[in-house]
C-alpha cells in the first residue's frame, strides 16, 4: 500500500504565509485543497461538504482582531488542526528550519495515521532489523529462503549498497522470500510480512506509530545507510518487540546499535562468522556481549521461526 498524500487546507493572515505554508505543505509531499486568508474567507469556513480535507493547517495571530471568531470555529472542526507557533518578527534562519521539520514530521505521523485506518493489518506489531555488507544479499537470500510465511512480523533490510541499487535489492529478497520487498518510501508503513528496503540516499527514521519518514542529506557516521542509526531508531520505538541480525558485512557498523537493542529488551542475533564472506560486522557484534544467537542464514532462519511462534508471546507479555 502506497502511502496516500494528505488534503491540507491552509488558514492564514498574509499572501506570504500563505505561500510560504504552501510551499512547505508541497515540498512534504502532500496536496494543498485550498489556502484561505481570514479577511477575505472567514464566512466560508462554516461551509461543510465543498472541499475534501484531511487536515488544517493555521495560522492566525492570537492579537489578531478576528482570532476570537477563528478559535470559535476551531472548537466546532471535525478535521484536525494544526497551528503554526513560529514567531515570523523574531525567528532566526535555525527556527524557520526547525519549524519546518515540525511541521512536516506533523504532517508525516498525520498521514501515517491515516494509512493506518485505512488498513489496520498492514502495521506489523513486531519488527526484525537484517543489517548485513559484504556478503550480505547472498546470506540473506539463504535465510529468507528458508523461513516459512506468514511470520506476521515485518522485516527492515539496511544493505550497504550504492545509490539506485535498492530495486535490483529488492527482486532479489522477492525471488526467494514470502516477505515482499518494497524501497521506502516518505510516509510507508512497516507492514507485517513485508520488508522494507532501506536506501543510502535519504536518511530514515522509523516515527512513533510505526510510519517511515525519509529526509534529504547524508547518514550520520561513517555508513550509508547507518545500520547503527536504524538498529538504534528502531530500538526506541518498539523496545522488546524488535530483533537484529548482523550478517556478514566488512567493518563494524551495527556493534554500537546493537548495545541499545539489548538495552530496550531487543534480540539480538549474528551470522556465525564461519559461514560469512567477511566476518567483522558479526565479529564486532559478538564482542559487546550481548549477542544471544549465532548461527548459519538456514539456522537463523529455523530459529527465528521457533521464535516467532513458539516464545514471541511470552517473550512480549
Amino acid at each position: 500500500m502506497l502511502p496516500i498524500p494528505l488534503k491540507v487546507s491552509i488558514l492564514v493572515e498574509t499572501e506570504s504565509q500563505r505561500d510560504t505554508l504552501r510551499n512547505l505543505v508541497l515540498n512534504s509531499g502532500h496536496r494543498v485543497s485550498q489556502a484561505l486568508l481570514v479577511d477575505d474567507h472567514l464566512e466560508q469556513l462554516g461551509t461543510k461538504g465543498c472541499v475534501d480535507i484531511d487536515v488544517w493547517l493555521v495560522k492566525v495571530d492570537t492579537d489578531s482582531q478576528r482570532y476570537t471568531e477563528v478559535e470559535d470555529w476551531l472548537l466546532n472542526l471535525e478535521e484536525p488542526v494544526l497551528v503554526d507557533d513560529l514567531d515570523d518578527e523574531t525567528a532566526t534562519d535555525n527556527d524557520r528550519q526547525l519549524w519546518r521539520r515540525r511541521v512536516s514530521d506533523k504532517l508525516h505521523l498525520l498521514q501515517g495515521s491515516i494509512n493506518l485506518d485505512q488498513d489496520t493489518h498492514a502495521a506489523a506489531k513486531f519488527i526484525w532489523v537484517l543489517g548485513a555488507s559484504t556478503g550480505g544479499p547472498e546470506a540473506v537470500k539463504e535465510f529468507f529462503r528458508h523461513l516459512p510465511d506468514r511470520l506476521k512480523v515485518g522485516f527492515v533490510y539496511v544493505q550497504h549498497i550504492d545509490p539506485g541499487f535498492e530495486n535490483t535489492l529488492a527482486d532479489i529478497v522477492n525471488k526467494h522470500s514470502h516477505y515482499p520487498a518494497y524501497p521506502v518510501m516518505h510516509g510507508d508503513v512497516l507492514r507485517e510480512n513485508g520488508t522494507a528496503i532501506i536506501a543510502n540516499d535519504n536518511c530514515v527514521e522509523v516515527q512513533e506509530n510505526g510510519t517511515l519518514s525519509t529526509s534529504p542529506g547524508p547518514w550520520p557516521g561513517a555508513y550509508s545507510p547507518s545500520i547503527d542509526q536504524v538498529f538504534a531508531n528502531v530500538a526506541r520505538r518498539y523496545g522488546k518487540r524488535c530483533g537484529v541480525i548482523v550478517f556478514s558485512g566488512m567493518a563494524s557498523d551495527g556493534a554500537v546499535g546493537v548495545r541499545l537493542v539489548h538495552q530496550q529488551g531487543g534480540q539480538v542475533w549474528v551470522q556465525s562468522p564461519s559461514s560469512c564472506t567477511i566476518s567483522s560486522m558479526p565479529d564486532s557484534a559478538l564482542d559487546t556481549g550481548v549477542v544471544s544467537v549465532i548461527a548459519s542464514p538456514e539456522g537463523l532462519a529455523a530459529k527465528l521461526t521457533d521464535f516467532m511462534l513458539y516464545e514471541v508471546r511470552d517473550y512480549c507479555d
